[in-house]
């Protein structure tokens, strides 16, 4: 009877195991890897070979200058936004004299536009992903996933690409900035020119 009871035991814990653990083909496993979109990749490759083309981005000063004499075409023409509304993202490019360095940013003093604050802590958002104008919402299936492009972009710029750059400049260095700006029709009388950074370079 004792060895009857052991083996109605063995047998139940044997049963139980083998139900209880779930194995998947190695090749299931590559296929569901392989699926996996890589935001980190994407990320990269719309900075390096989409971002730093000269002509993504125009000149601050022209952008200004255009806007100051015909506003709607300016927006229409360099601006990008998701749906409707007086905002838009701007790509630009400026240079000019680091008047002051702070733990948030550079403030730069240039010829054209006066002084322009470059911001290289807070790189949060979707500036840089918007600004572009290279990645559109409809090529993604959820605002969630067309969020992740920001969040892997913004981390690409502000934790590998903006802190050693910040590490060389002095207060007046002379640099060139690419980045993205956010304007409103509204506001464009006085606009806060506040620059989210792309790329730093010292000519």
């Amino acid at each position: 009877m004792r060895f009857y009871k052991y083996g109605l035991f063995l047998f139940a814990v044997l049963f139980l195991g083998y139900h209880s653990i779930y194995f998947e083909k190695l090749s299931e496993v590559r296929a569901q890897t392989e699926t996996e979109f890589d935001y980190q990749a994407f990320a990269d490759s719309l900075y390096y070979r989409g971002m730093l083309q000269n002509d993504v981005a125009v000149p601050l000063s022209s952008l200004l200058q255009e806007i100051g004499t015909a506003p709607e075409k300016a927006f229409e023409q360099y601006g990008n936004r998701l749906g409707i509304g007086n905002s838009a993202y701007f790509m630009v490019r400026t240079s000019g004299v680091v008047s002051g360095i702070t733990k948030d940013g550079i403030e730069l003093l240039t010829e054209e536009t006066g002084t322009v604050d470059i911001n290289t802590k807070y790189i949060f958002g979707n500036a840089l992903r918007d600004a572009s104008g290279l990645v559109e919402l409809t090529d993604f299936k959820t605002n969630a996933e067309f969020n992740r492009v920001s969040e892997a972009l913004n981390a690409l710029v502000r934790t590998q690409v903006i802190p050693p750059l910040v590490a060389e400049i002095t207060t007046g260095d002379r640099i060139v900035v690419v980045g993205a700006i956010k304007l409103s029709k509204k506001k464009l009388d006085d606009p806060a020119l506040v620059i989210t950074p792309a790329q730093i370079t010292l000519p």
